[in-house]
């Protein structure tokens, strides 16, 4: 793992600059800012609700040169933890902190970037600031880590990538000899197609592996999602799996309206002498839909219901309508 880990980090920076050369002159950098704050109302015989700021993001970027870039990135949210008095505190963390190198048909980064698993579906998907998407929602793997990556695109239909990281999240330290590799391909059959294949291994004595698939058909007003994801051996307990998929559509009436839908169902196995998936208790399925407005590029505001069930006979469903915004500036 030590020679795999070091070949890689040699490929990423393939920079060469001539004795005499003089960089270019660094580019002005770009100030970014994205907010998400929403009002829920809980359709639940208790009616739970309230106004919430769920997340703030504040960033720089700036390209060096010609092939050098450099994005500081900072996440203001809740910390992962499930109390209630967590999920009124806010922490600050580095969402992001890496220099990227490009030149022709490669990309590199390294440091602590986003990741590679599920970023098409979210873009896919396009409405991060209702609800994640399904790998990130459900815990499947962390959208930024510390680590490095490389993208190769030999042709406008094609792409692949490699992503080596702790494997332990933006918000986690590294205290272990565990690392997570990840490879994807993705493939353009036309221009309103994409299909999207991923593989990660977390390397320990019961390695974590997690099978990722992704197809999308986008037309002018319409497009539709569907995914599928498979985790094995949960956390490294040998035989412990969970999978399921997310099928989401919208459709855009005009640039300032348009409606979505979406369907997820997660699943756990059943464990060899036991009679109940091991996981039950978080098993369950969700639907999202709604309708958005876009009174200005910088602002969007969504109208929708939202609703988890919970499979186990015992479960209860969690039935909520949602005032949703966005501000990107």
């Amino acid at each position: 793992m030590k020679l795999l880990s070091t070949l890689f980090l040699i490929s990423l920076f393939p920079m060469v600059y001539g004795e005499d050369s003089i960089p270019d002159e660094p580019a002005p950098g770009e100030i970014s800012a994205t907010i998400y704050s929403h009002f829920n109302y809980g359709l639940n015989p208790d009616h739970t609700s309230g106004f919430e700021v769920k997340r703030a993001y504040f960033g720089y970027k700036r390209e060096l040169d010609s092939h050098l870039t450099a994005e500081v990135k900072l996440d203001i949210g809740s910390i992962d933890d499930e109390s209630e008095f967590a999920l009124i505190r806010r922490y600050a963390y580095f969402k992001n902190a890496y220099l990227s190198y490009h030149r022709g048909k490669i990309q590199t980064w390294f440091g602590l970037m986003d990741m590679l698993q599920f970023k098409i579906q979210e873009k896919f998907w396009g409405y991060r600031y209702i609800y994640r998407s399904y790998l990130d929602e459900y815990r499947f793997g962390s959208s930024a880590d510390l680590g490095a990556g490389i993208q190769y695109s030999p042709s406008g239909k094609f792409t692949t990538d490699l992503v080596l990281s702790n494997g332990e999240g933006y918000k986690s330290l590294q205290f272990d000899k565990v690392f997570r590799l990840g490879t994807g391909i993705t493939y353009y059959p036309a221009d309103f197609l994409v299909v999207r294949a991923y593989y990660t291994v977390h390397t320990a004595e019961n390695p974590q592996m997690i099978f990722t698939g992704f197809v999308g058909y986008k037309r002018e007003k319409f497009r539709v999602g569907a995914e599928y994801n498979h985790q094995l051996n949960y956390k490294f307990y040998k035989g412990h799996e969970r999978f399921g998929y997310s099928i989401y559509s919208t459709y855009a009436f005009s640039r300032k309206w348009e409606v979505f839908a979406r369907y997820d169902q997660l699943y756990s196995n059943i464990l060899p002498e036991e009679e109940q998936p091991w996981n039950l208790v978080e098993d369950g399925s969700s639907i999202i839909s709604g309708i958005q407005f876009t009174p200005i590029r910088f602002v969007h505001l969504s109208l929708n219901y939202q609703d988890w069930v919970e499979y186990a006979s015992n479960g209860n469903a969690a039935p909520f309508l949602y005032l949703n915004i966005e501000v990107v500036f």
